[in-house]
């Protein structure tokens, strides 16, 4: 079947929600240990936004599609190890505001790899070039820890702990309560996000060029 030049265009713009995956965060392959293990009974819950491997991203719709993280192994005392991936944008010195987070799950020990973000709340729009973080959050409770491992020779990273943090866990909400903000270290994990819908402006600009080659070919 023949394509015409404006439908070549249209498909053209379709594949753009296809594009190369960004990945924001450090990644999962890192030399550490776990971070504060619970005895299996004490709450040692943490929220960690990686601000040191931020991206900037340009107006358009994303999806947050997958996550790498290297987790410790099972706990043998009864602690459990759920966690779940998180974006925010940067507003300033410790203060963020939730864009998308993804499905809470049991982590698998080691390195892993494209593991689904899940959930519902993984699609954000931008209006504007926006500077984005990856973060990572275990529930708050006795017995409930946070798997993946961390090494506090390197990176900055907005640290909050059962004492003194905010829920990453709802769209819109501002994170600024820290008990240590700018803390040195790095967590082994990133986020992978891509493009669904191009910024307004450009695929326009491409549908207008596509439909101006279609009236002259004609």
């Amino acid at each position: 079947m023949k394509t015409t030049p404006l439908l070549a265009t249209m498909s053209s713009l379709a594949l753009l929600g296809n594009a190369s995956a960004v990945t924001i965060g450090f990644g999962p392959v890192l030399t550490g240990v776990q971070d504060t293990p619970s005895d299996g009974t004490t709450n040692q819950m943490r929220q960690n936004i990686n601000i040191t491997d931020v991206v900037v991203l340009g107006p358009g719709t994303y999806q947050a599609t997958t996550w790498d993280y290297q987790a410790a192994a099972d706990a043998t005392n009864g602690a459990t190890q759920p966690v779940f991936p998180f974006l925010t944008i940067v507003n300033g010195a410790a203060n963020h505001t939730v864009l998308a987070f993804g499905a809470t799950i049991d982590t698998e020990p080691g390195i892993q790899n494209l593991v689904a973000f899940g959930g519902t709340n993984n699609t954000f729009t931008l209006t504007s070039d926006t500077t984005i973080a990856a973060g990572i959050q275990n529930p708050s409770g006795a017995g409930i820890q946070n798997s993946i491992l961390t090494d506090t020779s390197f990176g900055v990273t907005d640290h909050a702990n059962s004492l003194d943090f905010d829920n990453a866990g709802n769209v819109g909400a501002t994170l600024d309560s820290f008990g240590f903000s700018n803390l040195p270290r790095t967590y082994a994990f990133s986020i992978e996000v891509v493009q669904v819908v191009p910024e307004p402006s450009s695929a326009l600009l491409v549908l207008l060029g596509g439909a101006s080659m279609f009236r002259r070919r004609r």
